[in-house]
């Protein structure tokens, strides 16, 4: 287990990927006009580029974003990034890595990958020691089923404490979703009413108005329920279903969301519809009879005190 607390180096894993596109490289811009970067930020992923090409994507990445890069925060940025080209399989990858991170006492180990990559960059992590100082952060999905998550569970434990395990939504961190509890339980004129007297039902809605953009092999294998239902959506009911919890600690909070999930009621196939869109098939890396849905409506109850009736 690492003794140092705090972190002198960033790993990312899917660095070319679109979540780092969409969100990774806008947060890491941020933290570096913040002062909160100051450390080596080494990009990993298979494909065959270099240092340049790696920092070339992310000024593309943040232009796309729509924001106004300043030239100066920019350069900070680019001159920490690096980048590490290899095969998640291949132990020359890993002894990359730990070349690049030679020296510093607690790297971040931050996995944007599909999870059925996971084991594979555990193990190699530990394969050259980095577990021993290091903390590991798993972006949703965590496993493909219950089965596969509590397998993942114990290849991870095998290496790294729990204490140094951090598995994350990304969707948690929209200020939106981060409202909720503050909209919830300090409005007075809301929370006397928020129950199954004066509420028939509460309907949430995830659109967006993009494609999979390039990710249809991903994709093709997760669907819409793995994708965003059973992890962002299933939070946010949670928030908005659960009880007060007893303090602002993540652990209370974890309890009370957790209470919430367990009230809900199994839903019968009745209760879901799934569908795909038109052209979903014509997709690159997508099966030509593929049923993987890109359309999912649920409906759910939640046997609760609160809700139940």
């Amino acid at each position: 287990m690492t003794a140092q607390r705090e972190a002198d180096a960033l790993v990312l894993f899917g660095i070319t990927g679109d979540l780092a596109r969409r969100k990774l490289f806008s947060a890491l811009y941020d933290l570096t006009a913040a002062d909160r970067l100051d450390m080596p930020v080494i990009g990993v992923a298979s494909r065959s580029w270099d240092d340049d090409t790696l920092r070339l994507h992310a000024r593309d990445a943040l232009e796309s974003s729509g924001r106004a890069i300043d030239e100066e925060v920019f350069g900070r940025l680019a001159k920490n990034l690096s980048y590490v080209a290899g095969n998640y399989r291949e132990p020359t990858t890993y002894r990359n890595i730990a070349d690049k991170t030679e020296g510093r006492g607690c790297a971040v180990f931050y996995l944007a990958i599909p999870p059925g990559l996971f084991d594979d960059v555990v193990e190699g992590l530990a394969s050259v020691g980095l577990n021993h100082r290091g903390r590991l952060v798993l972006e949703k999905p965590f496993g493909r089923d219950f089965q596969s998550a509590r397998d993942l569970n114990e290849i991870v434990h095998r290496y790294f404490p729990e204490d140094q395990v951090y598995r994350i939504d990304h969707f948690l961190g929209k200020e939106a979703v981060q409202n909720l509890m503050i909209f919830r339980f300090s409005n007075t004129v809301l929370e006397p009413i928020w129950n199954r007297h004066y509420v028939r039902g509460v309907q949430i809605t995830m659109a967006e108005d993009f494609g999979i953009n390039g990710r249809g092999a991903f994709y093709d294998n997760v669907g819409t329920l793995r994708d965003v239902v059973q992890n962002h959506l299933l939070q946010v009911l949670a928030l908005l279903a659960m009880e007060p919890p007893v303090s602002e600690s993540p652990d209370a909070v974890r309890d009370e969301r957790v209470k919430a999930l367990r009230a809900v009621v199994t839903p019968e196939p009745d209760d879901v519809v799934r569908g795909q869109y038109a052209g979903y098939r014509a997709e690159a890396g997508v099966a030509p009879d593929s049923d993987t849905e890109t359309f999912t409506a649920m409906r759910l109850e939640v046997d609760s005190w609160r809700w139940a009736g």
